[in-house]
């Protein structure tokens, strides 16, 4: 569906084959977006890959090691579902990889744009599950044992919400071109 969208991207032109056979072919019309000239994609990878990295470390980490509070539904619901954007966002950043410097409407949607959108989501029911957290220590939950799920929820927490915060930087200096070709 998202296809359709950007369908006005798009042209079909009539070309020859090397054998004089008419062909229509689609050829991209629409605006191209490329990256601020002091940023290279190598290291915007390793700025989005370290973050996901350590959300996704983290996260696991909280449940494998058992607290008391990933046996309580508002604590364990929003943690577990802060891993979907997490493979969302190892998704964005496989189409980041593959992108081509000058990137389509839908190439940027599909690499930067859902970098920002996963790690939006992983922020968001990262701090939900935080504060189940808190609302699961101040209702009487052991705290010696609890601490430590604390922390390591607030560390997926911060490091979500920086990610979001570069990406925002990153989605707003991506620089828009008209695509004029012949």
């Amino acid at each position: 569906m998202k296809e359709r969208k950007y369908k006005e991207d798009w042209v079909n032109e009539t070309r020859f084959d090397d054998r004089g056979k008419e062909k229509r072919v689609p050829v991209y019309r629409g605006p191209v977006f490329g990256l601020a000239p002091d940023c290279d994609k190598k290291s915007l990878l390793l700025r989005a890959l370290l973050p996901w990295l350590g959300c996704l470390i983290l996260l696991v980490l909280f449940f494998w090691l058992d607290f008391p509070g990933t046996r309580i539904l508002y604590v364990f619901l929003p943690a577990a579902l802060a891993l979907f954007p997490c493979f969302y966002w190892a998704a964005g950043l496989w189409a980041l990889f593959r992108a081509p410097d000058r990137m389509t409407r839908l190439q940027k949607e599909n690499s930067i744009g859902r970098i920002l959108r996963s790690a939006v989501g992983c922020t968001v029911f990262s701090f939900a599950a935080l504060a189940g957290e808190v609302i699961f220590l101040l209702s009487g939950g052991d705290a010696s044992r609890e601490y430590p799920g604390l922390l390591i929820l607030l560390g997926a927490a911060i490091l979500a919400l920086g990610a979001v915060n570069m990406f925002r930087t990153v989605h707003s200096r991506l620089s828009k071109e008209d695509n004029i070709q012949s």
